[in-house]
Parts: structure tokens; sequence; C-alpha cells
């Protein structure tokens, strides 16, 4: 009979191969003590999740990007945080692997007894901030019977510029070189001082070493710096901790954490220190949405993010469907040509290519005959050729606004069936969301603004809501009747496509896929009354061309406009216009075929 630790063992490392990607994987020390421990179900967990943290680093790091901080500290903090990278990154749709990670990051912390760590200085620095960054990228909070009431104190304690930044981290979590320049930037932030939060003037009468009549007439009052210093408090609490009491936190060639901050500003170690929030475009800054050129939201505390099925009872969606089903009935020509032709263009691409008679690789099954008859012969391998094809993900945007009403809508409906179904067959996933706004003329925005005395120049000036349709990791069979709620009456109102753009991005960029493609369907232009009157006529467009000019000139993914309608080429580069269903044969053949080419042949590309 065959031992179970060995059978469990080679499972191990066959899971271990196949997350990391490499055939040559170090044993762990957690698989290593099954030598000399009971294989209880305890141990299986455990030693399941420290495998997948090892392999995932293995995948997601490449030890070439890895920075080196001369404080033993602050180096132990960067390496937390790009191991909670490669763990959360590498994990996010595979359920089986985050469960194993969690009760890994649990059991680690039962053994640092966090659940009873009170104060926020109970908590370690190194441990705290990786926290902090699982939670950031997952968009999760740890639950608190884990971590402890001193994680939520250390959340407190962050300045709005380490806010600022650990939110950032999320968004380039798929670039390891980019996460350490957020890291960076990150550290600096906690151990720098926010000026604005030493907007008051201290009193002059606290300052040291300040003269008894210095209220002559003529004589200054200026304080003298260290009294600014004790006004303001002398040491803020992150940096303190970061320098703490600990001699370990000294370097062996005799540098202290309070070096981070010049290494971190001046670059003494050869890698590049990014700009952090401070040097940003002043109307950058002051944007609190992910918009350009001074754009920003009046309030976003009446927006929301919602899934097809909560704005819709069961029963009145399965009509909708069947009425956007009636609508298909009549371009079904169009639809089968379209998906046999795009079916096969992305077919041909996935083609595998072999080379034979290779020193190493996969063993040539094929050969092995010759191998029978002729032992001396040597053995056969093969090795899959490059091919240009890559996992794709694409993402449909739909505009969900009054202009849209009618015909406009319903072939965008026909659209984004068609499109998810189709590249879902060719094993392609794909996303579908819409973007209107709750209500119209401003909603309780403008009320609030209104309340407030109508200050100038408010900015976006309703309440926007942004549709989830369709999940990419959610199977079409699923999501298919969520179509049809773009029929519903009283759903169509206004849009504001800049912000909805920048918000389908961010999803995109955070899949997994090596090629993401935005494709937006939409007449045009962005209409908002509430905004435009308040605002200019002018502040929506311009900032749909500042986004626009953006994403087209991000690497992470590929921007895409249909126009319904309307000729969209005047703010897309990459676009195509079709005026009613009967249009979808070739028109959308044509431009999702060539969507798949090669980027370099698509450049320019107008419809």
């Amino acid at each position: 009979m065959s031992d179970p630790h060995e059978l469990f063992r080679k499972a191990i490392f066959a899971t271990q191969r196949a997350l990391s990607g490499h055939q040559d994987v170090p044993m762990t020390p957690a698989l290593a003590s099954l030598e000399r421990a009971a294989l209880t179900p305890e141990d299986k967990t455990y030693i399941r999740g420290a495998t997948d943290a090892v392999a995932l680093h293995q995948r997601h790091h490449d030890p070439k990007k890895r920075i080196t901080i001369p404080d033993a500290q602050t180096q132990t903090i960067t390496d937390n945080m790009e191991q909670a990278r490669c763990e959360v990154y590498g994990a996010r749709h595979m359920a089986g692997v985050q469960a194993n990670l969690e009760d890994y990051l649990g059991r680690r912390l039962h053994a640092l007894n966090s659940a009873k760590m009170i104060e926020r200085d109970d908590m370690p620095v190194p441990l705290a901030l990786e926290l902090l960054t699982r939670e950031a990228l997952s968009g999760r909070k740890l639950p608190e019977n884990i971590t402890g009431p001193a994680l939520e104190q250390w959340r407190q304690s962050l300045s709005p510029k380490a806010r600022e930044a650990l939110a950032k981290l999320a968004d380039v979590q798929n670039d390891q070189t980019l996460f350490n320049q957020a890291s960076q930037r990150f550290v600096k932030a906690l151990t720098t001082k926010e000026s604005d939060e030493r907007t008051e003037e201290p009193d002059p009468s606290k300052s040291r070493g300040q003269s008894q009549d210095d209220n002559t007439e003529g004589e200054s009052s200026a304080p003298d710096p260290q009294g600014q210093d004790e006004e303001d408090g002398s040491t803020d609490d992150t940096q303190a901790a970061l320098s703490d009491d600990s001699d370990d936190s000294a370097s062996p060639d005799g540098s202290s954490s309070d070096e981070m901050e010049a290494i971190l500003t001046e670059g003494e170690n050869g890698y590049e220190q990014p700009a952090g929030p401070s040097a940003q475009p002043e109307e950058e800054r002051e944007c609190p949405v992910k918009g350009l050129g001074g754009y920003h939201a009046y309030t976003q505390e009446f927006d929301e993010e919602v899934h097809a099925h909560d704005l819709c009872d069961p029963t009145e969606l399965d009509l909708l469907r069947e009425k956007l089903d009636e609508q298909l009935q009549q371009t079904q020509g169009f639809v089968s040509r379209l998906a046999h032709r795009l079916q096969r263009k992305l077919l041909a691409q996935q083609q595998r290519h072999w080379h034979f008679d290779q020193e190493d690789g996969i063993l040539d099954a094929a050969r092995l005959p010759r191998i029978i008859s002729n032992p001396s012969l040597p053995l056969s391998y093969k090795q899959e050729g490059d091919t240009n094809f890559r996992d794709t993900t694409v993402t449909l945007l739909i505009d969900n606004s009054g202009s849209m009403r009618g015909r406009p809508i319903t072939t965008a409906a026909i659209c984004g069936d068609i499109l998810a179904r189709t590249l879902e067959r060719c094993g392609i996933k794909v996303e579908v969301l819409g973007f209107t706004t709750r209500t119209w003329k401003g909603g309780e925005s403008r009320v609030k603004w209104t309340q407030a005395g109508r200050p100038p120049e408010p900015g976006r000036l309703n309440d926007i809501r942004h549709i989830i349709y369709k999940s990419a990791d959610t199977p079409w069979r699923r999501a298919r009747r969520n179509i049809g709620l773009m029929l519903r009456e009283g759903l169509l109102k206004e849009n504001i496509d800049g912000e909805a753009l920048l918000w389908a991005w961010k999803r995109l960029k955070h899949r997994p896929e090596h090629r993401r493609i935005l494709m937006v369907i939409s007449d045009g232009a962005p209409v908002d009354d509430s905004t435009s009157s308040a605002n200019g006529p002018e502040y929506l467009d311009l900032h749909l061309h500042r986004v626009i000019h953006q994403l087209e000139n991000d690497h992470a993914g590929e921007l895409l406009a249909i126009g319904i309608g309307h000729d969209v080429t005047r703010y897309y580069a990459n676009s195509v216009t079709i005026s009613s269903a009967e249009d979808l044969g070739d028109t959308m053949v044509a431009q999702l075929t060539a969507l798949f080419a090669p980027p370099t042949t698509r450049k320019g590309r107008r419809g």
C-alpha cells in the first residue's frame, strides 16, 4: 500500500509546479515537516497554503526587479508587501487557492497572537503594513477576529496622503516594477509629515526662548524652530514606529531607518524614485474622482455600482429577455455569420505549433515506438512554439442614456448579446457593463448643492449609476437574461461617459489576462443638464476627451468604440459606426476580426 505521506507530497509538488510555472521548485519547510508530523486535515490545509504562497511568489516575482534598501526593517516591509501582491493577484481567480491562503494567513496571525493586539503599537509595523496592503489589493477588510483591534487603529491613523498611496497599490498590482514604485510612495507617505495637517500658525507665546516683552512694538514674535516642532508634535506616530526602539532596525553597516526618507528621495540604491502625490499637477490632486483637467464630483455620496439583477425582479427580467430574443430572431443570419467567421479567426490564432526532436521539453509519445524497436536511440522531446495569440479579456461598456432610447439601445443590447456569446465560445472572457444616472437633472447631488447655497464650479452634479450586467468570470448562460434590462422603461437617463470609462478601465486592469480590450458602445456625446448648467456646456465633453487620450496611451489595454447611429471618431481613434441591427453583418465582422489582429496593424484605424 502506498505511503499517504508520499502521495500527498507528490500531489503538492505537482500543484506547486503548476502554480509557479516552473518544473524545478523548492520543498517548503511545511512540506518537509511531513516526515516528522502526522498527516492531519489541519496539517494538509496548512501545507497547501504555505506551498501556494511560495508558488505564487515564484510565478509573479522577478528577483531581478527586487529593490534593495539598507535599512533592515524597511526591507522587510517592502518584501512583505511584495509577497502580499503575489498572493492576492495570483489567487484572485482561484477560489481554492484563496481559501488555502486565507487559512495559512489565519494560522500565522494566530501564532503571533494578533487577536489580542489591542493598541496600535502592539502590532509590528511590517505586519500591519502587510495586512493593510492585502486589504487594499483584494478590496476586502480582513476579519477582526484574526487581526485584532490594533489593525483598525492602524487604518484610522493613516494620513490622507498615505491612504491615497495605499489605494493606488491596487491599480498596479499586475506590474512588479510599478508596484515597487507605488509601495515606495506609500512607505514614504508614512514617514513624512502631512503638510496640510499643519495649517494653523503656532501660538508665539508657546515657543521656546521667546522674550518676556515680545509684545513690544517693532519686535518680531516669530517662534523658535524647536518651538514650532514641539507645537506640531515633535515626532509623527508612524515615523516613530518605523524607527522604533529595536536594535534590529539598524542595518549591518550602521544605517538606521531615519535614512529611509533620504534613500527613497535621492535614489541612493539605483532604483527610480517616482514622483509622489505632491509632485502631481495641482488640478489632478484636487480631483476626488479619477478625472483630469480639474474635473471633479461635487459629491460621490449618492453614486452606486449595482448588479443588473438587483434593479429588477426575476419575472420582469425574464419578460425583458424574451423581448430581446424576439429582436434577435430578426438578425439570426447575421448572428450566425458573425459567430462562425470570428470563431474561425480566433481559433486559427490559437493553433499550437510544435518543434520536434528537441533535447528537452515534453516527451514525444508519437516517437516512442522507434525507441522500443531500437533502444539505443535517445528519447525524443517536443516544445511548443510561440504564438501571436495571447489570453484575452474584453469589456463591453454600453451607454444606457436616454438618447439611446428606442432602436439604438435595442441595437446596443443585440451587440452586447452577440459579442458576449461569440467571444465566450472562443474562450475569451467577457464583461458587460452599463452606465447612466439614477435620476434626471441632478438628483440628490443637486439637492445637496442647492442646500449648500449653490457654490460656484461644483463639478459633476448628478448621481451616477454603473451597472454590471455580466462580470468576466460569470458564464454567459447565467447572465444572459440580465442584458434584457436595457429594454426596461425608465432605466435610461443621462450619461457621464468620462467617469464610466475610468470605472470600466480600472476593472479591466485588474484582470490577469495578458491582453485587455475595452469596447465602448455609445452614441458619442456625454449629456447631463445639471452638470453642464452649473459648470459650462463643455465641462463633460472636455473631460471625456482627456480620459480617452489617457486611456489610449495606457499600454495596460486597448480602447475601441462602436457608435450607434452617431459618428464617434471625434472622440475615439479606433472606432466604427453602425446605424441599425441590419448593419451588424459585414461591419461587425470586419471590425472584430481587425480587432484581434496584431495591435500595430490597427493603430489609428477608424471606422
